[in-house]
């Protein structure tokens, strides 16, 4: 396994926490079915799975030394269902 660190601040906390809770955003970076793709800006979209079940969308930038820096999540649509499914 592999460890990830994570910048939280009231900037990005605040708003991560209305839609799910830090742990549950943190677990779905292990999941090991987890389908990433880069979009623009130097972001990731992230369709994974949390460790109590629930499927996540979460987009991302990664930072120096491997540290990253969650800019929104929210639970998947079908669609995105569907394409982590396939993988």
């Amino acid at each position: 396994m592999f460890y990830i660190e994570f910048e939280w601040d009231e900037g990005n906390e605040f708003k991560i926490r209305q839609r799910a809770s830090l742990e549950e955003v943190e677990s779905a970076f292990y999941d090991p079915k987890r389908n990433t793709r880069r979009t623009l800006f130097n972001r990731y979209q992230t369709l994974a799975r949390s460790s109590s079940g629930r499927y996540l969308f979460i987009v991302y930038q990664k930072k120096a030394k491997g540290i990253i820096r969650v800019i929104s999540v929210r639970d998947m649509t079908r669609r995105n269902k569907r394409n982590y499914k396939r993988k």
